[in-house]
């Protein structure tokens, strides 16, 4: 009877181990399934990525630990994929998914949602998927001032409200430490209204303060723009009677 008993203890703690083991891993499945196949999934009606992508890449995430890294190394892919001119033949289609799944692997990336929202809006015109962005940017920072800013910024140029827009702007950047992004909306916001010469001098800026080749690009060809509207303006006025 003993010997039976012995055994039974002894069996025990591996039983229980075991047990352990198999709750462990029901936990973890579910947590990797939820993390790979997030609810509700939202879609970019312009473009969807391909799930097996998406799953693949939070799965790696979150069973390495590496969601940091792996979403700053995601998001070197966005900035190569909206710098690449041959996909703006669909107008860019899968920016705002490639940026919600960037913030998904890093929420705290602030410039996943600021760049992201500023390209969205001011240069593809699609301000909801800007607004969406900068909804969950703020939710996942509340305590990053820049976020709310962009936001606000942006409800005055959905509303075309540039006599708001603008003086918000401008009170904003004079303050010191604005964001690049926001210096790049100013800038385009002058263009809209015609304040050519106040645009040319904040691309100016821009061209000689960046670390960033993509918002180097953009500046160059912004001033090429205005520099031939301002010359024609210039041979137009040179010729009136």
């Amino acid at each position: 009877m003993r010997p039976l008993l012995a055994m039974d203890r002894s069996l025990k703690w591996p039983a229980v181990l075991l047990a352990v083991f198999f709750l462990a891993q029901a936990w973890l499945s579910s947590r990797l399934d939820h993390w790979v196949h997030p609810e509700p999934f939202e879609s970019s009606q312009s473009g969807t990525l391909d799930p097996r992508i998406v799953s693949s890449l939070r799965a790696v995430a979150f069973l390495t630990g590496y969601k940091v890294l792996i979403g700053h190394v995601f998001w070197i892919r966005v900035i190569q994929y909206y710098g690449d001119a041959e996909n703006g033949a669909d107008h860019y289609s899968k920016l705002y998914d490639y940026c919600r799944l960037a913030s998904d692997l890093n929420p705290q990336f602030i410039s996943v949602y600021s760049y992201g929202a500023a390209a969205l809006a001011y240069q593809l015109n699609r301000e909801d998927e800007a607004f969406k962005l900068l909804q969950k940017g703020v939710q996942a920072n509340p305590q990053d001032a820049s976020l709310k800013l962009m936001y606000a910024a942006l409800t005055y140029h959905g509303h075309s409200d540039y006599k708001k827009e603008i003086p918000f702007l401008e009170t904003q950047i004079a303050q010191g430490n604005a964001p690049t992004m926001m210096v790049n909306i100013l800038a385009n916001t002058y263009m809209k209204v015609g304040r050519n010469e106040d645009a040319i001098r904040l691309w100016r800026h821009i061209l000689a303060t960046t670390d960033s080749d993509v918002t180097k690009d953009e500046a160059a060809k912004k001033l090429k723009e205005l520099y031939a509207i301002t010359k024609v303006k210039k041979v137009d006025e040179a010729t009136k009677p």
